[in-house]
């Protein structure tokens, strides 16, 4: 496939790629890692429309009420389909919990389902409809953003969720309005329009408060992905056409030279990583590296005089910074070792505010060290997040641990009863409630949009 802008044909190649997802039968494989990118998006949604921003916005959305049958995440009212979108990528995005495609640095599901899923309420959508689209969104968010490369896109400042996701949810969106079979034509007139309202800075991950706009961005990736899609049937409203490998395209204006990518092999949707951990998905592999360094964190954290983590300078640009918020502590990487050795790593609570002044983590905190590890970048990233720890224990012996593939990725799967513990904070039998109706093939998108709306 095409890498430089010499070859004009990179955004209808692709765009024919993807309407063949979208326009064919999804095998049982496929079927089933749906369901599971379903439940782990209803679970994480469900949580994060308890926070206050997401509040907030599902409040701001009642303005909208009446406008369409899409149902309001945390409302009791139904609007048009970008506004229920907007509200439901909010909360998906909202506590870090968001399944992530590991190449894009991007969280997929936290865009792509709210879209579809606001969609396919409005269109009576079958459940096959349904997951046929979100499978399609699923493929155009990671290989556009794969043309552009994830970490060249952050690094730029941009955050590639919101970048690539408004790709993806006008995918998904369209798709179920194309009904059975998608034009690639208008896959392309979509993606123009999706260039123009991709938006998301990274200034939030270097400033230590202001940092929940990062929640919105998932919503409005998932928003304008809707319009998009709405504005690629309006022939007046005409858009580029060379969208990923313009002179001003993806790459170009927001990401790093024009990648090569193909086209074979599984779905994307088989990539995608699930997170266990409830803070940005590169220290998932700190985790778990702590995890063998401490024996299980069988050791005491008292014993412990210094912790030093290695990884890529991204860490050292954007997640050394002072936990004054959530958001913050989600992305800061002491207090995040700090919150996992002090209260291990499940406690989605240890990132609250009630613990940001927290002693316990602060000291633990106040012993972490960065370095950047520059082979282990050049080799791992971006396809593994890997990072490294040293810990150095009083009397000073050490203990070192490297991890490349974290809990959660492709190649260390969570179970779907892990995905299903995701949710005991929801309440008894909240999580298995919504496993049951998304494995229940007779629910399609007006159904499904219901079980998730409703409390």
């Amino acid at each position: 496939m095409a890498t430089s802008n010499e070859n004009p044909g990179l955004t209808a190649t692709l765009a024919r790629h993807v309407a063949r997802v979208a326009s064919s039968p999804l095998t049982e494989p496929d079927t089933e890692a749906l369901r599971r990118l379903f439940l782990d998006n209803f679970v994480v949604s469900r949580w994060g429309s308890t926070r206050p921003a997401a509040r907030q916005v599902a409040q701001w959305s009642r303005r909208f009420a009446g406008t369409g049958a899409s149902p309001v995440l945390g409302g009791s009212w139904r609007t048009e389909p970008s506004a229920a979108a907007l509200v439901h990528g909010t909360a998906a995005h909202s506590y870090e919990l968001d399944d992530t495609h590991d190449v894009t640095t991007s969280h997929p599901g936290s865009v792509v389902i709210p879209a579809a899923l606001a969609v396919a309420a409005e269109t009576k959508a079958t459940q096959e409809e349904l997951f046929r689209a979100t499978a399609a969104g699923y493929e155009a968010m990671a290989l556009i953003g794969s043309t552009a490369g994830g970490l060249e896109t952050v690094h730029r400042g941009f955050h590639p969720t919101a970048v690539f996701g408004t790709f993806g949810a006008a995918t998904a969106a369209l798709s179920l309005r194309a009904g059975s079979t998608v034009d690639p034509e208008l896959l392309v007139a979509a993606w123009g329009h999706a260039l123009s309202q991709a938006s998301g800075s990274m200034q939030f991950s270097v400033e230590p408060t202001g940092g929940e706009v990062k929640r919105v961005h998932a919503g409005l990736g998932a928003r304008n992905g809707v319009v998009a899609a709405d504005f690629a049937v309006l022939d007046a409203v005409t858009a580029p056409r060379l969208a990923l490998e313009g002179t001003y395209g993806t790459a170009a204006s927001f990401g790093g030279p024009l990648r090569e990518i193909s086209l074979d092999g599984p779905l994307q949707i088989h990539t995608v990583s699930f997170k266990p951990y409830s803070c940005c998905r590169l220290f998932h592999s700190t985790i778990d590296a702590l995890a063998e360094a401490t024996d299980g964190f069988s050791r005491s954290p008292d014993s412990i005089a210094e912790i030093l983590v290695t990884g890529p300078r991204l860490i050292a640009e954007q997640h050394m910074t002072e936990a004054r918020s959530t958001m913050t502590a989600q992305y800061s990487c002491p207090y995040i070792v700090g919150a996992t050795l002090a209260y291990g790593p499940h406690r989605y609570d240890a990132y609250g505010e009630e613990h940001l002044a927290d002693k316990r983590i602060l000291e633990i905190a106040g012993k972490v060290r960065f370095e950047v590890d520059s082979e282990l970048e050049e080799r791992y990233y971006p396809e593994h997040f890997a990072t490294g720890v040293r810990i150095t224990f009083d009397g000073g012996m050490t203990k070192s641990a490297m991890v490349a593939d974290s809990v959660g990725t492709a190649a260390r799967p969570m179970t779907t009863k892990q995905l299903l513990g995701k949710g005991s904070a929801l309440g008894d039998g909240v999580a298995s409630a919504m496993a049951a109706a998304i494995w229940d093939e007779a629910n399609g998108g007006p159904e499904l949009a219901a079980v998730l709306a409703t409390d």
